[in-house]
């Protein structure tokens, strides 16, 4: 599962680790999940192999989970476009003034 990056637009770290410590961690440990961020070959894993192996996760507490995020510096997406973002921002913006692009 490892876990989903914070760097781009709209992340943020305290979310994504209240999200999965709050929520996902709250299910039983059988349960399965399938990973959407692991490019290792695994297809299925359980939150409880999650708690105990994630990476990211596991044996970390809140705060460093955030001081690792702020910390990976991840190579951008070979198709990232830095010039699509200024348009998402204008999107984002006026959606939450009841604008609707048209």
């Amino acid at each position: 599962m490892v876990c989903g990056r914070t760097d781009f637009q709209g992340g943020d770290a305290v979310m994504l680790y209240d999200s999965i410590t709050q929520k996902l961690f709250t299910l039983p440990d059988e349960t399965k999940v399938w990973p959407g961020h692991d490019y290792r070959g695994f297809t299925v894993s359980t939150i409880g192999r999650e708690k105990a192996h994630n990476p990211r996760l596991a044996g970390r507490s809140r705060e460093e989970f955030i001081e690792l995020m702020g910390k990976l510096k991840l190579p951008k997406p070979r198709r990232w476009m830095w010039r699509c973002r200024p348009t998402n921002t204008w999107a984002l913006r006026t959606a939450d003034a009841g604008v609707v692009p048209g």
